[in-house]
Formats: C-alpha cells, structure tokens, sequence
C-alpha cells in the first residue's frame, strides 16, 4: 500500500492522481463499521477495475477546531492503522493534513480540490460522513457538488446491540473497563503495543516475577484494574494477569522461560481479554514507577 501525507498546500505537486474508488472517513480503530465501509469500496474496486484508496485526516479534526483543548485519545497509534488497511486490500491510502485553513473549505471546494482532483470515480462513506467547512456538506450532497463526476454509494449504520458501531463507542468501553465485549465492535479483542521498562522478583507464586511495561501514549487504556491478556511470544500465545495502574501497565505472573523470551524482544503486544476485578490493596504497597504516556 502506498501512503501519501498531504498538505493542502502541497497537495497539487504532492499527489500521483490515478483513477479509484474512494473510501472516506477518520478509520480510527478500523472498526467493523469502517471494514464496512471499506469492504463496499473494494467491491466497487475489484468491479470498476480501480485502485482501492481511503482518504483520512489526521490529526483528528475535534483536536484542531477546539484550538488544542479538546484531546482526542486514539484507539491505536497511525502505523497500526495503516497495518489494518494493507490487510484489507488498501492500494492508497491519502492522508490529509486537517488544519484550520482545510476545516475553512466548503463543501464545494473539498470535493473539487480532493475527491475531483484525486480523480476519484466513486465514493464509498458511512452514511454521518460530513465534509467541508462545519460539516455543511453531507452524503446527501456529495454528488451535486461532484457535478455527476463520479457515483456515490452510502453504508447505513451498523449497529451491535441496537447502538451504533462506533470509535467513541469503544473508548467508552475501555473507560469502564468491559474489554471482554470489544470484538463485537472492534472485530477482534483490543490490543496495545508497550515497552517492557523493569522486573520485579514479586508475584503470587514462586518463581514468578512481576514485569512493567510502558504503553504506547497513542493508545486509550482501559479503566484501572485488573485484567486477563494474551499475548504472542516467539509463535506462541500465552495469557497474563495484567494490572493497569494510573498510566503503566503491570504484567504479573511471567514465568521465567517468558521472561526470558519478553527480555528479548523488548515489546509486547496485549489482547485484552476481560476485566477480572478491582485492583487489590496489595498491589499499592509495590514501588513501580510511573511512566508516561
């Protein structure tokens, strides 16, 4: 997959324009409503014998319009996404530089300056897709401001549980903790990719040690507690107790062969799997350190 970054100053000179279809949208996460999305793009693709592009923004817009004071916590950091986008069958992928000058567009000038000029043959978007200055252009408007240049195909919601699939939707989630649901939404169970700092000779049996990682800061942890985890080692998967503590995770009960292995490697990648309990009083006596993320 190609990925072009984008400035709208720079976007004439910057930008290979080959004939697609288009998917829209921030893709936060690549939930299964983006994977939605995305899925009856290629459809069109594979049927029209286009390349398959996305065009996003970044960073998110409520980041930008708030002036700095709203921050936005991201279900993952921009290179996992783009991980998610290969597997799906992306061949560009178009990231805009969203800035107060690109949030001033209007609608018209989006879809001449971006989608147009993209050459881009046809559309695919959640049917909430908004664009333009204050989100005055909707899927209701997107043909008449492309002047018929290029078909227009609207995903409905999709909901889990009568509630809407969404990225906000999973960040309340994490918040309160109910990981164990996550792949309802998400598609698979939430991971996060951390860096092992320090080992503690602590845990509750014997011969076990207590590892902390720092989590990446791009990632929304879940809500304090404590957690069972799973992770791949060397082409083997095995399950933690995790504990999240304010802004580090702790990993308990790593046996030595594991800890060998994660002394190694340095990283880890956590899928979190479900939320055991609170967090113990026994774990406020450890002297962990605080990292931040």
């Amino acid at each position: 997959m190609e990925t072009v970054w984008i400035t709208h100053e720079t976007k004439d000179s910057s930008i290979q324009k080959i004939p697609c279809v288009a998917a829209l949208g921030f893709f936060d996460g690549v939930h299964i409503g983006h994977q939605t999305v995305i899925e009856e793009a290629k459809k069109m693709a594979i049927q029209e014998k286009l390349k398959l592009a996305v065009i996003t923004f970044f960073p998110h817009p409520k980041e930008v319009l708030s002036d700095g004071k709203h921050s936005v916590r991201y279900l993952m950091p921009f290179a996992m996404r783009q991980e998610k986008l290969v597997r799906l069958g992306v061949d560009v992928l178009y990231v805009i530089h969203f800035t107060p000058v690109f949030a001033s567009l209007s609608p018209q000038q989006f879809v001449q300056e971006y989608l147009l000029a993209f050459h881009v043959k046809h559309v695919v978007a959640g049917f909430d897709f908004t664009y333009g200055y204050q989100g005055k252009g909707n899927m209701d408007t997107i043909k008449e401001h492309g002047y018929g240049e290029f078909g227009v195909t609207t995903v409905a919601k999709v909901n889990q549980a009568e509630k809407k699939i969404s990225s906000t939707r999973i960040r309340e989630m994490l918040a309160v903790g109910k990981v164990g649901s996550i792949p309802e939404y998400l598609g698979n169970f939430y991971e996060t990719k951390g860096r092992i700092h320090s080992v503690y000779p602590f845990g509750q049996n014997e011969g076990y040690s207590t590892v902390t990682v720092s989590i990446d800061r791009h990632f929304t942890l879940p809500k304090p507690g404590v957690y069972e985890t799973e992770a791949m080692i060397d082409s083997q998967y095995h399950t933690f107790v995790s504990l999240i503590r304010s802004n580090n995770t702790s990993i308990v009960e790593v046996d030595s062969e594991v800890l060998q292995a994660l002394e190694q490697h340095k990283e880890i990648y956590l899928k979190w799997i479900k939320r055991l309990h609170e967090i113990p009083d026994e774990f406020f006596c450890l002297k962990i350190p605080e990292y931040s993320i």
